[in-house]
């Protein structure tokens, strides 16, 4: 694993630096990103969780209290935000809606249209492992609420938007997200942990849209843990004390985000990809684009 907790200098008499955390799935990642901010002294504001020692997992018996707390951030500004968890389309069956023959996904997924998918698609977001063992599994935008789905999978399923929220009849359950349905100071930036959270063109523009002057690191690809989000940010030289102080700082001289971009992949599995987007721009791959932009990987 990467060193992710840096010596650092006394910090008496600077600015406070806040942060706050959503944790849906393995709390590994959060948990390392918010020892390293600790020992910077930056503070952590999650409501009611901030000041235990570990990032709970909103789910099971924490999906109640992570509810409340999801109400109270919507209220509550940071510097950085860090979302984590499952992240994909709204449900497993909307890879149906893009097929390269107008079939059903086979087997193997060989007559899915990816490209489509990362162009096309409308609704994606966070979730815990209860909507995806439970509607993100089962439901369809034609049947939200399938027969199979379990009384304790809708009492613990937690879903928070990364795109324009689907209608109520296609999507009869909670889509709120507290950073984005709610007005905030411009954040420093945010981490969004997880599969694919920069791939789809509507989630990386809403993100960029509710926060144009954020730096928004995540993936540009598949996963197997948010840990690999953490250690190669723990692992890029850039990422130091000053960077989380003040990255705007950084980022708006020439070439910066390109050579961010370059120390994340460093330190990332060459099978994926990890990309920033800053100021309407996401760089990845040795290249950028505007957020907006069709999705090209070199490579890929």
């Amino acid at each position: 694993m990467a060193n992710v907790g840096r010596t650092v200098p006394n910090t008496l008499g600077k600015t406070p630096i806040t942060f706050a955390m959503i944790e849906l799935a393995d709390p590994q990642d959060c948990n390392d990103r918010k020892g390293t901010w600790l020992n910077y002294g930056f503070k952590d504001v999650t409501p009611t969780f901030g000041s235990q020692s570990t990032v709970p997992t909103l789910d099971g018996s924490s999906a109640a209290g992570g509810r409340q707390m999801l109400t109270a951030l919507a209220s509550v500004n940071a510097d950085w935000y860090m979302v984590s968890g499952h992240h994909g389309v709204m449900f497993a069956s909307d890879y149906g809606l893009f097929t390269t023959d107008g079939q059903p996904p086979k087997a193997d997924r060989s007559n899915l249209d990816t490209q489509k998918i990362m162009d096309q698609e409308q609704y994606c977001g966070f979730f815990n492992e209860s909507y995806h063992s439970g509607r993100w599994e089962h439901a369809s935008q034609d049947n939200p609420t399938p027969s199979s789905l379990t009384s304790s999978q809708q009492a613990n399923e937690i879903y928070i938007r990364t795109t324009p929220a689907a209608s109520n009849d296609r999507a009869p359950f909670s889509q709120t997200n507290p950073l984005l349905d709610s007005t905030h100071t411009p954040p420093k930036g945010i981490i969004i942990s997880a599969c694919n959270t920069l791939i789809y063109r509507v989630a990386r523009t809403t993100w960029s849209n509710a926060f144009p002057n954020a730096v928004i690191i995540g993936s540009v690809s598949r996963i197997v843990s948010g840990t690999w989000i953490t250690n190669a940010i723990a692992a890029a030289q850039m990422t130091n004390e000053s960077f989380w102080r003040d990255p705007q700082s950084i980022l708006d001289q020439p070439g910066m985000c390109e050579q961010l971009t370059k120390q994340l992949q460093d330190n990332f599995p060459k099978t994926s990809v990890i990309g920033v987007i800053y100021k309407q721009k996401l760089y990845f791959a040795g290249t950028f684009q505007a957020v907006d932009a069709d999705l090209q990987i070199p490579g890929h």
